[in-house]
């Protein structure tokens, strides 16, 4: 699996734990505070929205390690480790 095929997979798990398919501008602003309450990382909303709305796909190792944290791993390697085997 390629890395834009994980961070594809990541978003897909960030958004189900939000309940969201398709988050809107308004969205971003609860997945930016709940990202907050659940890791302490802040993640503003316009990084949310540059990741979910205009499909960024290059993130720097402390947004994908915040994703990955809210979405339930220790961090991406941990993501990396327990859901993409070689």
């Amino acid at each position: 699996m390629t890395n834009t095929e994980q961070i594809a997979q990541l978003k897909v798990l960030v958004l189900s734990k939000m309940n969201l398919e398709h988050p809107t501008l308004k969205d971003c602003k609860n997945i930016s505070e709940q990202i907050f309450n659940k890791t302490k990382n802040y993640l503003s909303e316009r990084t949310i929205q540059s990741i979910f709305i205009s499909n960024r796909w290059v993130l720097a190792p402390f947004i994908i390690n915040s994703l990955a944290q809210f979405s339930g791993f220790d961090d991406w390697e941990d993501l990396v480790k327990k859901t993409w085997k070689s």
